[in-house]
């Protein structure tokens, strides 16, 4: 027992570690975009309505970029969300890319269906590498922070999947 418990911690350590090392360079490039604005910490906060510390987090790899700045710097500036995220590419997009990527940043919020319109969106954009691993560190980062809440969800679901077995075979005995 104690094998599989240890086998877990290490997975889970090389998880954080995988994490804090994308956070840190995520950090560096946001630095490196502020820098080549030549904009201080404090102007950049005061632009996107946010306290300074948010910048110096962002800026020291404690906490990823909200999406929400990283959409009002490609808006604004063109800033390549792959080289921002991953570092691949160019700082900047070329003016055909921009114009391109603009309809994947700004997507129809009007739906006949809105689940099934809202997963076929969500679906596609996942299909952007970008987009794909940006979702996957939150959601690794989220799974880590909540750890217990992801617990009691999929245990609930076993419970919930168990009481329709039983409800089932009530109803065939009942026949």
């Amino acid at each position: 027992m104690h094998g599989v418990w240890s086998e877990k911690m290490k997975k889970k350590k090389k998880q954080t570690s995988a994490l804090k090392t994308t956070k840190k360079e995520v950090g560096e490039r946001f630095k490196v975009f502020r820098l080549g604005k030549k904009k201080m910490q404090h102007e950049l906060a005061s632009e996107l309505q946010v306290h300074q510390s948010t910048i110096t987090n962002i800026e020291k790899g404690i906490t990823f970029p909200n999406v929400s700045y990283l959409i009002y710097f490609f808006e604004k500036y063109g800033v390549n969300l792959n080289w921002m995220l991953c570092g691949c590419g160019e700082q900047y997009m070329d003016d055909s890319e921009y114009k391109g990527a603009s309809r994947i940043m700004a997507p129809d919020a009007e739906y006949d269906s809105y689940k099934s319109e809202r997963y076929r969106e969500l679906n596609s954009l996942m299909r952007i590498p970008v987009i794909e691993q940006m979702v996957m560190a939150k959601l690794s980062e989220s799974k880590i922070l909540f750890e217990k809440n992801v617990k009691e969800f999929f245990d609930g679901q076993e419970k919930e999947k168990r009481e329709k077995k039983r409800k089932a075979s009530r109803a065939k005995v009942k026949k």
